[in-house]
């Protein structure tokens, strides 16, 4: 399994970096209603995607968690 703690660093260069969280926010983005203001990513990982979303549209806020402290940083 997987240790979240340890891999926390390398995790999102190690899943496909930038440009996968781009298309990742890109498709999160398509399925959030237009008239939205607030949107929870729970399970958010290091945030690369969550910040990505919040960035993608004004007016939109995002906020995200995880359950491993050293992800959400």
């Amino acid at each position: 399994m997987l240790d979240y703690d340890k891999e926390a660093e390398r995790y999102d260069e190690s899943r496909g970096g930038e440009p996968r969280a781009a298309a990742a926010a890109h498709a999160v983005l398509s399925l959030v209603p237009r008239q939205a203001s607030r949107l929870l990513d729970v399970g958010c990982g290091t945030g690369i995607v969550t910040r990505r979303v919040a960035a993608g549209r004004d007016g939109l806020r995002v906020s995200g968690v995880d359950l491993v402290p050293a992800m959400a940083r």
